[in-house]
């Protein structure tokens, strides 16, 4: 009987969500892989039941084919978003394409995500009103068929770290070896506590994708403009840190250049000279 069928269906639905959660937190030690296979799970076991339930149903209703065959085209029309949404919870989780504590960019909106729900992608927003990647303080909540079709930027994916750069303009006659010296050192200095461990992560993609050689120690890049010589520093940061880690570049860079003699910071001025009269 599809009653009895149901109820054991359920039944063992709730066993085998049981024993692998049980086995997910045996295995999975990483809080964020523990989150994405305890919700694939969680994915899996629901919508497997619901499928084996409809087909012990669909037995008794045979007669009645063409009937819920209509309605069925009919709700799969009416709920192809949340179909759709929740197709994309599984190819998130399967595909592993972003889990709680990732930074993303999906279309125009960026953030951390918080949680990866049956129909939506929870997120803590950053950016808007705010500068330097930091949050606002608003929750945003997208559909997850969004995934599908639009391209996923995932700043903490695979590589924890993204680049930045940092820019310092002197005058012609400064000491150009000398402020490239500066900005080398302070990022080396920034950057020491995290480079084995950026390294370490390029290495590890490595094994599964082909990427291309990347200078990861900090490197300057001189250009010569008409009012200026700009000096332009590129380094690796967490993504999360950005913000502070260019604050303290910046402090740090402007107090040796202060110290120094021969270095003097430019900007955009205009000289007005000022000739008396002649005498008639």
């Amino acid at each position: 009987m599809p009653t009895l069928g149901t109820l054991a269906v359920l039944v063992v639905a709730f066993l085998a969500y049981f024993l692998g959660q049980q086995y997910v937190n045996r295995t999975t030690s990483d809080a964020k892989e523990h989150y994405r296979r305890r919700q694939f799970l969680t994915t899996t076991v629901v919508i497997g039941a619901l499928v084996i339930i409809l087909v012990l149903w669909a037995r008794t209703l045979q007669q009645k084919g063409t009937f819920l065959g209509l309605l069925g085209a009919g709700l799969a029309i009416a709920l192809r978003e949340p179909l759709l949404s929740v197709a994309g919870r599984v190819a998130i989780f399967a595909g592993k394409m972003y889990s709680v504590g990732d930074r993303i960019q999906l279309e125009t909106m960026s953030g951390d995500v918080i949680d990866v729900g049956f129909f939506y992608t929870r997120m803590m927003e950053i950016g808007n009103w705010i500068g330097g990647d930091q949050v606002s303080g608003r929750i945003v909540q997208l559909p997850n068929s969004k995934i599908f079709g639009n391209p996923i930027f995932n700043y903490t994916q695979n590589f924890n770290y993204i680049w930045d750069e940092v820019v310092l303009p002197i005058t012609y006659n400064s000491n150009l070896d000398s402020a490239t010296r500066i900005l080398v050192d302070v990022g080396a200095e920034y950057t020491k506590e995290y480079l084995k461990g950026a390294e370490a992560q390029l290495e590890k993609m490595r094994q599964d994708f082909w990427v291309p050689s990347f200078e990861l120690k900090p490197q300057v890049y001189v250009t010569v403009t008409s009012n200026w010589v700009q000096l332009t520093m590129r380094y690796v940061v967490e993504p999360k840190k950005r913000r502070s880690a260019s604050s303290f570049i910046y402090q740090e860079v402007f107090r040796r250049v202060q110290g120094s003699k021969d270095i003097t910071i430019a900007s955009e001025t205009m000289d007005l000279s000022v000739h008396p009269p002649k005498a008639a």
